[in-house]
């Protein structure tokens, strides 16, 4: 212990030593890529705070439930799947997931880590539709792997989110999708092996989170610090941070700017904010109103402005493989979806969503992204929807209006905010022509005369 408070001491004083020598707009910018850097983590805590406040740690919550409205803990939720949840303290030991068999039915289970880079999957595609087990270990674990599991996921975070996915077919088949849950299980591996367990280790306390988007900016530190620290970083990472300690970035610590350099840091960062807020809204090319999914979504790498964008505006995206997400703001001409007006949303014959699971469009509104409630409870269409109309060519137009349409069928209306709202076109297992960008997404065009 006296060796690591020693090694802490002469980072803080060459941190010190460093801050002395920058000057105010240095400070400035540094601020402001430091908080595109920390970002998605500080956003990450929204989640992790929340299930940590009503869940025990290495516990698996499978909730039989549609999300709605109601639901403001992360942006951008489907309404297309119940979720299974767990926060993964792995600081003791490993933890072991098993799943049953599960057929004709899309599931998926994502491993997300502090910098909400995904790990890996088990499910569908990952792992089959046989039944498994599977063992999660963090960066401090070096056991040996035990004879009898089907995979192992190594995680460089001591803390990771557990998330799945089993998909709902509709109304009538929610008790068979809560029934396929119930396999589900989370373990230690103590328990697993009917060994002894590790000492227990302190309680994991987590910061409180304030929300990102509102207030002022540079409070986004004093919650990464201490997430910081249940990271093990790369070498790369490691040269950042070494950087941002001189204005108080330090895994660990608590964060403690420089007095005469406050102001510069918070101007930085209120930057980095609008920087952050803006990339989220030009995620990749525009085309007819829709962005494409970035294509290193979940596996960000270096790339720390997409990497927050992303969490800015639908944490925790699939790796394209899984699933795309193309994101409309604009209709065919350019101007800012509004539910004052009333549109139409075509897709052409021939050209429905290409998927090896399940396709949905899902509405959102357009400052919070979060569901909108509206009079039919209908936060999204899909290949799943009931009784939609389709066109005699085989096409399907989607009317997306505030009113109940009076020329369109009812079955095919997607109710609107009177405000500005986005879209979000989910494909689950999307084939090659949704990954490479070849597939032409659906136009949305105003309806002259209505709104």
């Amino acid at each position: 212990m006296r060796h690591w408070i020693t090694a802490l001491t002469l980072g803080i004083c060459a941190s010190t030593a460093h801050a002395a020598s920058l000057d105010q707009p240095q400070a400035r910018a540094l601020a402001q890529e430091a908080y595109v850097f920390a970002y998605a983590t500080g956003e990450h805590l929204k989640v992790l705070s929340a299930i940590a406040a009503k869940l025990p740690f290495n516990v698996l919550y499978s909730e039989p439930r549609l999300l709605g409205p109601q639901d403001n803990k992360v942006v951008s939720p489907n309404n297309d799947t119940f979720y299974s949840r767990a926060l993964l303290d792995l600081r003791g030991e490993p933890q072991v997931l098993q799943v049953p068999a599960i057929a004709q039915r899309y599931f998926s289970f994502q491993l997300v880590d502090m910098r909400t880079d995904n790990l890996d999957y088990l499910g569908t595609r990952a792992t089959g539709s046989q039944a498994g087990r599977y063992l999660i270990a963090g960066p401090d674990w070096q056991g040996q792997v035990p004879a009898g599991f089907d995979g192992v996921i190594r995680s460089p975070s001591r803390l990771v989110f557990l998330l799945g996915r089993t998909e709902v077919k509709g109304p009538a088949d929610q008790a068979q999708a809560a029934q396929v849950m119930q396999g589900y299980r989370l373990q230690p591996l103590s328990k697993v092996l009917g060994s002894n367990a590790p000492e227990a280790l302190p309680a994991l306390q987590l910061p409180v989170y304030e929300d990102s988007k509102q207030g002022p900016a540079v409070a986004l530190f004093s919650r990464f610090n201490p997430l910081a620290a249940l990271h093990q970083w790369t070498p790369g990472e490691q040269q950042k941070l070494a950087r941002y300690a001189a204005i108080g970035i330090q895994p660990g610590a608590p964060f403690v700017p420089p007095a005469a350099l406050q102001e510069a840091i918070a101007e930085g960062a209120e930057a980095g904010r609008e920087q952050v807020r803006l990339a989220s809204s030009k995620l990749s090319l525009e085309q007819q109103g829709w962005f494409r999914s970035p294509a290193n979504v979940g596996k960000f790498g270096d790339d720390d402005l997409t990497r927050a964008a992303v969490a800015w505006r639908y944490i925790y995206a699939n790796d394209p493989v899984e699933a795309v997400y193309p994101l409309a703001l604009h209709d065919a001409q350019g101007q800012v979806l509004d539910g004052n007006r009333s549109y139409r949303l075509h897709f052409a014959a021939g050209q429905l969503p290409p998927v090896n699971a399940f396709w949905s469009l899902t509405l959102y509104d357009g400052k919070t992204q979060l569901l909108v409630a509206n009079p039919l409870a209908r936060y999204a269409l899909g290949d799943r929807s009931a009784d939609l109309h389709y066109d005699a060519d085989g096409g399907l137009t989607l009317t997306l209006a505030h009113s109940a349409p009076a020329q369109a069928p009812q079955s095919n209306w997607l109710p609107t905010p009177q405000g500005p709202f986005n879209l979000l076109l989910r494909l689950y297992l999307p084939q090659q022509p949704a990954l490479d960008g070849s597939y032409p997404l659906p136009t949305i065009e105003p309806i002259q005369g209505e709104g």
